[in-house]
Parts: structure tokens; sequence; C-alpha cells
């Protein structure tokens, strides 16, 4: 008797040293084999989830082989009945989901960090850095919680109850932050569809500033007097928004000038092509141009465009375009007119009644029965 169990414990620790040989070895080759696959293709997930699963690999193959190892020893009188293998089995039937579930969380969390690095490369990180966060729990804890459920199942334990205790608590909690959920949704397209990142200059709703952070629920966004308006990612994203340095950080300037009926306009359009020429910061592609666009009630006005390579010089640049038209203008005798309007008061009483306005400062500035005045007004 007693060899008899010298020889069953023999052979059980003969078999899981075995069996750990090899799961090393079958490690060691997979990574042989999917570095050879994945051999020149740096940059892609392939070399990332391939470190990433080799130790899951290797503790799996061990496990299915004390499974399989305990299954086929009950077929000889020596182990037949075994609880010893009995519990083995079970211990590996729970070792292996579990295994497979952290094993398809390291994976998830490997596509989630590779895809943050090449979306995110010259750029800020932080722009995906909360949406890469949640998505990695919420991942975490659906893997975890359908492999308890399968461990649970393997035991003959109902998990109605609590498919259906799960399925109530989300939807208490989906009702209870439908705000919250749907800014984090939309937060979540607006990281993926990209309309604006971190640094961008926008334009949405009559406001405009530069995005300084993108959070999993709102967005703040730093206006021109420096003040910060936290705004819903619900709102932006249901919103047209005017990125204004995507494409590029190119901006357009425009200036509207309207000149007095009389000017030579092909005169004062040279004026303005000059100013904007030898301005330092204007770009010579797109070439500056000046157009004539409307005959205005007080004036003629034109349409004078040039394009600089910052958008953060835009003011800067507009206020020196501004200050030399004016400064080129007069001393060339251009006017600049402005909004006049005549203005005359008639008085259709008979005389005496006349006279006596006259006397209190009414009717007029003459002593026709009919009296007129004018008035310049701005």
């Amino acid at each position: 008797m007693y060899r008899d169990y010298i020889e069953f414990y023999g052979i059980l620790v003969a078999y899981i040293f075995a069996g750990i040989v090899v799961s090393w070895l079958a490690g060691w080759l997979w990574i042989r084999v999917l570095g050879f696959l994945t051999f020149g293709a740096r940059g892609l997930p392939g070399e990332k989830l391939t470190r990433l699963s080799n130790r899951p690999f290797k503790y799996a193959i061990f496990f299915l082989i004390v499974m399989w190892g305990a299954s086929y020893a009950d077929n000889f009188e020596m182990f037949k009945g075994s609880k010893l293998l009995f519990r083995l089995d079970q211990i590996a039937h729970v070792a292996i989901v579990v295994v497979a579930a952290w094993w398809a969380v390291r994976l998830i969390e490997g596509l989630i960090e590779w895809y943050m690095e090449k979306s995110a490369e010259g750029q800020d990180s932080t722009v995906e850095e909360h949406v890469a966060l949640i998505a990695k729990q919420i991942s975490k804890f659906v893997v975890y919680f359908v492999a308890f459920t399968i461990i649970l199942s393997y035991f003959n334990i109902s998990i109605s109850g609590l498919v259906a205790t799960a399925g109530v608590a989300s939807l208490a909690i989906a009702l209870a932050a439908q705000e919250t959920l749907g800014n984090m949704l939309a937060g979540v397209m607006i990281i993926l569809d990209k309309p604006f990142r971190v640094g961008d200059r926008i334009e949405t709703n009559g406001l405009i500033g530069d995005v300084i952070d993108i959070g999993p629920r709102s967005t703040r966004i730093r206006t021109f007097d420096h003040t910060v308006m936290v705004v819903p990612n619900k709102d932006l994203a249901s919103s047209r928004i005017i990125n204004h340095v995507f494409p590029s950080p190119q901006v357009t300037i425009r200036l509207k000038i309207g000149v007095a009926y009389g000017t030579d306009l092909q005169r004062t359009k040279d004026v303005l092509l000059g100013i904007m020429n030898i301005h330092q910061d204007v770009m010579d592609d797109p070439e500056p141009g000046v157009y004539f666009t409307e005959f205005g009630d007080s004036s003629l006005n034109l349409l004078a465009t040039c394009s600089i390579p910052d958008y953060r010089d835009k003011f800067r640049v507009l206020d020196e375009l501004n200050m030399s038209v004016k400064e080129q203008f007069e001393g060339l005798g251009i006017e600049i007119p402005f909004p006049q309007r005549d203005v005359h008061f008639y008085y259709t009483g008979d005389a005496d009644d006349h006279d006596e306005g006259i006397k209190n400062g009414i009717g007029g500035q003459n002593n026709n029965a009919t009296g007129s005045s004018s008035k310049p007004a701005s």
C-alpha cells in the first residue's frame, strides 16, 4: 500500500513537472513563431501582442495539460476515483477560465495603448488618456464578469439571478447618469473623429478660443480674455465647429474698407496691395488680393485679403495692417467716408404760429412760411 502511494504521487509530480517543461517549450515556440511572422513589421501591434500574451499562453498550456492528464488518468485502476485528481481537474478548469480572461484583458489593453501611441504621434498624448482609461476599465469589468459567470455555471450554480440583478443595476445606473453617459459617449466620438485637438483654436456657437483639455465629460476652452469655458461634450458633438488650425495653422485676414465716391479705385487697390506685400508676416502664397465688392450707401466697398502662417498672430497683424492703411490713406488724401443723413423739418401752420415758433426756436432758420434746416448725423 505504501509503495502504491509513492508510485501514485511520484507519477503525479513527474507529470506536473513534465507539464511545466512542455508549457515553457510551448511559450518559447510561441515567441519564436510569432516573432518570425512579425519580423520587420515594427510599429504594428503584433510585436506588442506577442509580448503581452507570452505568459498567459504558457499558463494556459500548463493547465490544459493538467486537465487532460486528470481526465486521462481516470482510465487507470491506480487513479480511478482519486479525490486529488478530481480537485486538480476543477482547479485546472477554473484556472483556464481565469487565464483566458487575463489574456483577453492584456490583449485589449495592448490594443488600446497601441492605438493611443499611433494616434498621438507628434501631439500631446494626454488628449486620449481619459477615454483610454475608461475603455480599459469597462473592458476589464466585462471580461472578468463573463469569466465569473462561466466559473459559476461550471459548478452548477445558477447565474440567472445574478444576470438579472446586473441588468437591473445597469439600467438604474444608466437612467440616473443619463446626462453624464451622454457626455462621455460624445467625448469618445470627439476623440475618435478628431474635429479638434488640444491646442486647436475653434469657434462654435459664438464662442471662440483655444482647447486646453478634452475630458471624459466636458471640454475646456480658454477664451481671448483668459477665462476658461467648460462646455459639455454633448453640446460640442451636436454643434458646427470651425477649426482655425486644421489642416494647418495658416489663417486668412480680411480687411473691409470703404472709400468715398469719386476715389480712384485702381490707385487705392495698389496702395492696399503694397501695404500687405511689405508686411513681414504676410505670405506670398496665396498672394494678397484686393477686390471691389459693393456700391455702398456712402462708400465704395473693397475687400483686401492676405494669409499669415500662424493663427495666433492674427490680431497683431490685423492691427498693424489697419494702422498702415489709415496712415497711407491720410497721407495720400484717400477719404474713408462715414454715413451721413440730412434731416429736414417742414412747418405747414399759419404765419402767426410760425413766427411764434421761431421765437421759441422751432421751425427752422429761415423766415419763409415753410422753414427747413439740415444737420449731418453720423
